[in-house]
């Protein structure tokens, strides 16, 4: 009897987590005998993915987060989608900040939690002092009297990979759950992206029930068909049990990280238009005080995490998944917003067309230097944000009355000055004047209509200014 029950268990769902740098995708490169590292920017996983293995006729699927700081929502999901987290520490840097990060989650998501201490096999370690700040973090472990298994690893080696693999299934054998291939779909969404060719693709993993093609199934206001399943092999396969990871052909959309989807209950009415440029256009209206930015990412994971990390003063106009096409040009030149990319390509033409309309696009291939680069645009965007609203600079070196009104003798230095333009003077020591409006120009006597430089002219104003000769006067242009 219980060798039959046991023939029924679903396989364990397991996380890696830990500091950026300390082994995770190695460890997991040396599981699946492939090579992931080498395809990493920065030596650092930038999205999630999903693997089964067969260990000693068993299946295990392994979750691999990424390590980052700036994944942080990413990895707090990767710990509630496992059964399993296997915490990775190096041996020869000890516990980070991001591992305290990682413990937290995994505190939060209660979830039975394996040590693996890594690079046992390079100088200068000290795996004693590693056990003691685990214990310092509340990670009790099986050495110190808690119930916390360790594992030392030296994956490019091999070693402890077989104990790694073991204790796995040990601890799964403790509080194991049975294989509900007949209950109602359950999967959760660990990756999603954009493929010119498939269109929307979502990385799931079955928790629950059993995924089909053809079935009808439903996520995040969206129900489709299932247009095709395939496997972490790259192999079409017709459906998939619980704990398996499988990609799902056939969305419209890209689906958020975590989502999870179910059997189809709900009808098209029900669900959510996208945005139209109507809505854009009104929300960015509501929000002058901020940086306008349109994000694209390579996958839903990577985007996820970079809209979580960014400034207050940043705004973001659009934020999807895929290539930049034509139409984020399009939207960008109508809201005044650069693109910021990551990981994403853009072709010739579209690069052409964002040159032609005057569309700044900026690639990045390490999300903390998109980050960073935001955060110092959000620092000085109330100066950027005045800079680019002078329209002409003019410094006053006379000063006479004319009927009655006070006219200011001006040096046009930079740009334009028209009637009707609203403008904004400084004194000599920079302190504000007062901001009003142009009523009339002259130029030797010449009534005109407009200025640039280099000229010199006369500036009437709408207001009587307090000016003196040395003060600078800032040319907004005619603002509606």
């Amino acid at each position: 009897m219980d060798e039959q029950k046991n023939t029924n268990l679903r396989p364990p769902i397991v996380t890696i987590m830990g500091h950026v740098d300390h082994g995770k995708t190695t460890l997991l490169d040396t599981i699946r005998k492939t090579n992931i590292v080498a395809g990493e920017h920065g030596g650092i996983t930038q999205h999630i993915g999903a693997y089964q293995i067969t260990f000693q006729d068993k299946l295990i699927t392994f979750v691999d987060t990424p390590g980052h700081a700036a994944f942080e929502k990413m990895r707090s999901r990767g710990a509630e989608v496992a059964d399993i987290v296997v915490l990775v520490v190096a041996a020869n840097d000890g516990i980070k900040p991001q591992t305290t990060e990682a413990i937290k989650h995994i505190k939060k998501a209660n979830k039975p939690i394996i040590v693996a201490i890594t690079k046992t096999d390079l100088p200068d370690i000290n795996i004693d002092k590693v056990k003691k700040e685990l214990q310092s973090k509340d990670i009790l472990i099986e050495s110190y009297g808690g119930d916390v298994p360790v594992v030392e690893v030296a994956a490019p080696k091999g070693k402890g990979i077989t104990d790694l693999l073991e204790i796995i299934e040990l601890v799964w054998q403790i509080s194991p759950e049975t294989s509900q291939k007949n209950a109602e779909l359950e999967a959760v969404v660990v990756e999603s992206f954009m493929d010119k060719n498939r269109g929307s693709i979502a990385s799931v993993i079955v928790k629950k029930g059993t995924l089909k093609v053809g079935q009808k199934i439903q996520v995040d206001n969206e129900v489709i068909g299932v247009k095709a399943l395939i496997d972490d092999n790259g192999n079409n396969i017709k459906e998939a049990e619980p704990s398996k990871p499988v990609e799902i052909l056939g969305f419209k959309k890209n689906l958020e990280v975590g989502s999870v989807i179910y059997e189809n209950n709900t009808t098209s009415s029900q669900i959510k238009k996208a945005a139209t440029f109507e809505d854009i256009l009104a929300r960015t209206q509501e929000h002058k005080d901020k940086f306008k930015v349109i994000i694209k990412a390579d996958v839903l994971g990577s985007l996820e995490a970079i809209l979580s990390n960014l400034p207050e003063k940043i705004l973001v106009v659009s934020s999807t998944v895929g290539e930049i096409q034509s139409t984020d040009i399009n939207l960008a030149k109508i809201t005044q917003s650069p693109i910021i990319g990551f990981n994403v390509k853009v072709s010739g033409s579209v690069k052409a067309q964002a040159d032609r309309e005057g569309v700044v696009i900026r690639i990045y291939k390490v999300i903390y230097e998109l980050i960073s680069d935001l955060e110092d645009i959000a620092t000085s965007f109330e100066e950027a944000k005045q800079e680019l609203k002078i329209q002409g600079v003019a410094k006053v070196v006379a000063s006479f009355v004319i009927d009655g009104k006070k006219i200011a003798g001006c040096q046009i230095t930079k740009g334009k000055f028209k009637i009707g333009d609203t403008i904004h003077a400084k004194s000599h020591g920079g302190r504000d004047i007062s901001e009003t409006t142009i009523t009339s120009l002259k130029k030797f006597k010449k009534d005109i209509d407009s200025i640039s430089a280099p000229g010199e002219c006369g500036i009437c104003f709408n207001a009587n200014l307090d000016f003196n000769v040395g003060d600078i006067i800032e040319s907004l242009g005619q603002i509606l």
